[in-house]
């Protein structure tokens, strides 16, 4: 038995100084999963982590963890820092695009590529190319969790072992996260009687006061309304100052509900998201929207949402709330739709592979590893980055209940090609030859 030491950016709360509890983050999680696997193994996991504060020690989840004071401008003395405490093999766990020097015979772990952004100016791009070429010379084995960083490194790096790069996608627990009882929902005939209802309206009000669909004159709205809407791209519902009357609307057993479950941040996507619930919000009266992430408050764009959701007009319909690990589930069973408009830096999701098992229909951007996991109109929908595609896909799954319906099916069954044993076994195995070349040579240090 020996001691494993994984070298992170974050996994305790080092954003908001609660460093005793696990950040709700995709990262955080899979070092959660990690260092079980690693027990399993018969060894014993610790984490050494970055604090935005002070340095700090902690244990937490029956896991000793070290906090590191550091400048922000120099990340990797902070990463030589933590390997020479160590007190085992060492596994790099994130910022591989840093020069980092690394410690002979470790392990790197990439979570997606997060230097995606087209804005990027091409030297930064370059530079980071060069730093994942020294990863490469420096680790003897990098896990991928999505195929865009493993072709990346074929097409941008040099190396001569073609396993050396690893591809284990991120994972799902999918007897945890399975879809909800039916439950009550609009009928068919209710819910010819809502559009019906819906495009009376549109018509009888002027463009200026009513719900406009831009670039359409109301004929061509409504006619639009009974169209196919998979090649909308462009045009998108927007509210100006909706008048539509609630009592228009059948009301169905609970709202629909669009579920964010993602960090609020900007790569996650969070400003084209709240845009969408703009134009959703004034468009379907019936339409909730649930924000169901961790937020660093403090930061400008946790300053930003919480303005956005304390003066919009439609707040009692925005829902904002952060979920354990253990709790999330609950929240995708609330949900007729999940959104993952991620702007840059995806992996494999795991938000997406969790509402894609509980048979949620998944919106997604096309960016990082959810190419990999939705197929387009099969089981989820994938439109690129940005507001108004994003928001014509929502109204698209919004008017049609069987499209729903059927991409969520998929959904499930695609999930079940992801779930958590195959991960479990796969990092098993590359575990076991890590430590058994690493010889657990420095066992546990006091």
């Amino acid at each position: 038995m020996g001691v494993v030491s994984i070298l992170t950016h974050s996994f305790t709360d080092g954003y908001n100084r609660d460093f005793g509890r696990v950040f709700g983050g995709g990262l955080e999680r899979y070092i959660l999963d990690l260092c079980s696997v690693i027990r399993e193994l018969g060894h014993i996991p610790e984490v050494h982590q970055l604090s935005y504060y002070e340095a700090f020690q902690t244990r937490t989840e029956q896991i000793d963890v070290f906090g590191y004071a550091y400048d922000m401008d120099d990340v990797p003395d902070a990463f030589a820092r933590m390997a020479a405490a160590a007190r085992g093999p060492v596994i790099y766990a994130s910022c591989l695009w840093q020069p980092i020097s690394y410690k002979p015979g470790s392990l790197g772990i990439c979570h997606g590529i997060n230097w995606d952004r087209p804005g990027l100016p091409l030297e930064t791009k370059q530079q980071v190319a060069g730093h994942i070429q020294l990863a490469l010379d420096g680790l003897v084995r990098i896990v991928s969790v999505d195929s865009h960083f493993q072709t990346f490194c074929r097409a941008a790096c040099t190396f001569r072992d073609p396993n050396q790069v690893v591809l284990i996608p991120n994972a799902v627990d999918t007897s945890y996260f399975t879809p909800a009882p039916p439950r009550p929902r609009f009928g068919q005939e209710q819910e010819a009687e809502w559009l019906s209802a819906w495009k009376e309206d549109l018509a009888s009000q002027e463009e200026d006061t009513g719900v406009v669909i831009l670039g359409l004159s109301t004929k061509e709205a409504m006619e639009l309304a009974d169209a196919d809407f998979s090649d909308m791209t462009n045009e998108y519902i927007e509210p100006v100052a909706s008048t539509i009357s609630p009592d228009l609307h059948p009301n169905p057993s609970r709202p629909l509900r669009i579920l964010y479950p993602r960090r609020v941040s900007m790569e996650r996507g969070i400003i084209p998201m709240m845009l969408a619930s703009d134009r959703l919000l004034g468009a379907f009266p019936d339409l909730e929207i649930e924000f169901a992430g961790e937020l660093v408050e403090g930061s400008t764009v946790g300053r930003a949402f919480r303005y956005w959701h304390r003066t919009h007009p439609h707040k009692d319909r925005i829902i904002q709330r952060t979920y354990d690990f253990r709790d999330i589930r609950e929240a995708y069973h609330q949900a007729d739709i999940a959104v993952i408009p991620t702007v840059f830096s995806e992996g494999t999701s795991y938000a997406c592979l969790e509402a894609m098992s509980c048979g949620i229909p998944v919106v997604a951007s096309n960016v990082g590893g959810l190419n990999d996991l939705i197929q387009d109109g099969f089981n989820g929908l994938l439109v690129p980055p940005g507001d108004d595609a994003l928001t014509a896909a929502l109204v698209r799954l919004l008017e049609d209940r069987a499209e729903r319906e059927r991409l969520g099916i998929y959904a499930r069954e695609t999930a079940l090609a992801y779930d958590l044993s195959g991960w479990r076994r796969k990092w098993s195995t590359v575990l076991e030859n890590f430590l058994a070349d690493a010889g657990l040579r420095e066992g546990i240090r006091g």
